[in-house]
């Protein structure tokens, strides 16, 4: 009787050390993606603390709502987001695709794949093409950022003026206050019609640093989820709410 009765209690914590082990197991595999982005309108904004915002993350979040993927959305600093890929679990919003990038992460699909640096100027001055132009212009804005900026320094070209933020330089630009942009040419198309200006109020020259900005996951994120995900941009694509976000953009 007494060994049945150790034999008995031996299932039962078997059975328990089970539960508990499927438990967790199942918890894990619940847990909800994280969906990370910064502050870069017209991708995204972080309000509030560390929430998220903007055109870019709802058409991202609306498509983890299509699939079926549950999420956590969170506002990081530029700098923490290739961490956050590397350490699992994560989907940024809007990534810059780049070469040393490729194999480090997966690329669920592209945002806005055509961007790219060029000089933005107004309609009534001459349209900048090249480098070699811009290095006439007394004034050329850009946006606080030593990436940026070491663009145009490693072109030669040193007559910068600097602003933090995008929005300022959308309204230098219309006042006149500098000869060109130097933007992504989504920031400046966003920016300059939330200002309340024409599209034709400026002209874009051409692409002279490519951008394509992609939602990218972490290397690690299951095969499945990314399946969902690239299936749900697909259908986005051809029922109209990808045109509907890049109305809102440009």
């Amino acid at each position: 009787m007494m060994q049945m009765s150790k034999m008995i209690r031996g299932a039962l914590a078997a059975l328990s050390f089970s539960a508990v082990t499927l438990g967790t197991l199942s918890t894990q595999a619940a847990d909800p993606v994280r969906l990370v982005g910064f502050d870069s309108l017209p991708m995204s904004a972080i309000v509030d603390g560390n929430k998220l915002t903007g055109p870019g993350y709802e058409f991202v979040a609306d498509l983890f709502k299509s699939a079926g993927v549950p999420f956590v959305a969170e506002g990081q600093s530029p700098l923490r987001i290739a961490e956050s890929l590397d350490a699992g679990n994560t989907v940024a919003v809007y990534f810059i695709r780049t070469p040393d990038r490729e194999t480090r992460f997966t690329w669920i699909g592209g945002l806005i794949e055509d961007d790219g640096f060029a000089f933005i100027t107004l309609s009534r001055n001459p349209k900048i093409d090249s480098f070699d132009q811009a290095k006439s212009l007394k004034s050329i804005g850009v946006i606080s950022s030593d990436a940026v900026k070491n663009i145009l320094i490693g072109q030669g070209i040193t007559a910068l003026d600097p602003s933090p933020s995008s929005v300022q330089n959308a309204k230098k630009l219309l006042a006149g206050r500098f000869d060109a942009w130097f933007s992504t040419i989504n920031v400046a198309r966003y920016w300059i019609k939330q200002e309340g200006a024409e599209a034709n109020t400026i002209t874009v020259g051409k692409t002279l640093v490519p951008a394509a900005g992609w939602i990218t996951a972490s290397k690690s994120l299951p095969a499945e989820t990314v399946t969902k995900l690239q299936t749900a941009l697909a259908t986005a694509k051809a029922d109209g709410r990808y045109a509907a976000f890049r109305a809102q953009i440009n």
